[in-house]
C-alpha cells in the first residue's frame, strides 16, 4: 500500500539556487555536521535551521516562544476501517 503524501495537494513547488560561495558554504556546514554526527546535513536542514537561528536572533524569542504564536496544526480524526464480520451460524 502506497503511503498518503506529506505535502498539500495546495502546495506550490519552490527551488532555491545558491550561488557557487554559498553551495561551498552549505558543503562545509554538512561536512562539520557530519563529523559531529548531526543527522541533519541536508540543504534543506541546514537552510530550515539557518532561519530559526535568524527568527530567533532578531526577535529574541526562543523557538517555542515562536511556534506558540502559530496556529495548532489541524489533525484529522483517524478513520475507522475495521468491518465487524458477521458470526457464523451453527450447524448442527
Amino acid at each position: 500500500m502506497p503511503r498518503k503524501p506529506h505535502v498539500p495537494k495546495s502546495a506550490k513547488n519552490t527551488s532555491v539556487r545558491l550561488a557557487r560561495e554559498d553551495y561551498e558554504a552549505q558543503h562545509e556546514i554538512a561536512k562539520a555536521r557530519e563529523a559531529n554526527h548531526n543527522d541533519r546535513t541536508r540543504l534543506n536542514d541546514i537552510l530550515v535551521d539557518g532561519l530559526w537561528e535568524l527568527l530567533k536572533k532578531e526577535t529574541g524569542k526562543t523557538r517555542k516562544d515562536i511556534e506558540a504564536l502559530l496556529p495548532p496544526i489541524p489533525v484529522p480524526e483517524p478513520k475507522n476501517n475495521i468491518t465487524p464480520m458477521p458470526k457464523p451460524k451453527k450447524r448442527h
